[in-house]
Formats: C-alpha cells, structure tokens, sequence
C-alpha cells in the first residue's frame, strides 16, 4: 500500500501582512486609559503539504486560516519601561530595537518579529517588523500636557508609574482582510 505522503505535494505562498493592527487591547486603571495595539509589517511564507484532490480553493483557504493565527495569544508586560516584553503562543520571538516617542500622548516600541508556527499541514515563517504602539490618557485631562518638545517623555515619565500597574496584558487578535496568497 502506498502512503499519502507520496500523493500529496508542497505548496508555498508568500503573504503580505496588512500595515493595520492584528492585535489590540485596552484597560482603564481608574484614572489612566491604556490602549495597545501591535502592528507586524512584512511578509510571511506559507508551506502546506496538499492532497491531489484537494482544489486551489481549498489550499488557500486553509492556508489563509493559519496565518490568521499569527496574532493569537500575544501578551505584552513592561510598557511603562524603556524595554516592553512581547510574547506568543506560537513562539514568535520579538527583538526590540527602538523607542519612539509621539507627541502628545504616545509611543511606540519597535523592531524585528521572527514568525514560525505550523498548524496541521500548514507552516507559517519570516522575519517581519514589528510595532507596538502604547497611548494613555488621563480622565480629567482632554489632552495630554505637552511641553513642546519634539517627544513626550516628559509625559510617559510622568505616568511610568500607571503604566507599570498594567502588568501583564493579553492583546486580543483583530481581524483583519484576508489578503492574496501569491504563489512562490
């Protein structure tokens, strides 16, 4: 008897991630309203291993399924420090390489995502940015005070401590379009 491994055949995609958040959260401590939003930028590869029968319709389906995944179990500690930690389910590891600021009440931790994750017959890889963009508003102020300057650490420094009793935070994936598979 022949084995299915011998009929089925590999398939390889390249997908490019949309330049719109995949995960987000938001918490309110009282007095501060915190928001995250994490943002991949690049692209994926795509493998499956495929039965003849199964439709090109099939594949990219499935195939499209798994790389939604790559935003599931994301969490996020140590926004209120020079350094966030980023982690995944899937394993992704997060190389941080800078901090931004954005006046008047944001900034942005940025730098490399390394993706591998398989589900089923299905394997999802690449390197990638990353941004993980972090807002806090007080409830009595309509907007943050700005002192002019062309960054708002002044302010963070002032909310470090609200922003450290977040503590841990699970993003919660955000759906986003499926975007076309394209052939490798």
């Amino acid at each position: 008897m022949v084995g299915t491994s011998e009929f089925s055949q590999a398939q390889a995609f390249r997908y490019t991630l949309p330049d719109t958040p995949i995960a987000a959260a938001a918490v309110d401590i009282g007095h501060v309203a915190v928001a995250v939003s994490l943002t991949l930028r690049g692209d994926l590869d795509v493998t499956t291993t495929t039965l003849p029968d199964a439709s090109v319709s099939q594949v990219r389906t499935r195939s499209l399924a798994v790389v939604r995944d790559v935003a599931t179990g994301v969490m996020v500690g140590g926004i209120g420090s020079t350094t966030a930690r980023v982690t995944s389910g899937a394993g992704h590891v997060f190389t941080q390489a800078g901090r931004t600021f954005r006046p008047p009440n944001r900034m942005a931790f940025t730098g490399k995502c390394a993706v591998g994750y398989m589900r089923g017959e299905v394997r999802v890889s690449g390197e990638v940015g990353y941004a993980l963009e972090v807002s806090a508003l007080p409830h009595h102020e309509d907007t943050p005070p700005w002192d002019g300057s062309p960054d708002a650490r002044t302010w963070f420094a002032r909310h470090d401590h609200e922003l450290s009793a977040v503590g841990m935070m699970v993003l919660v994936a955000v759906p986003f379009a499926p975007g076309p598979l394209v052939s490798r």
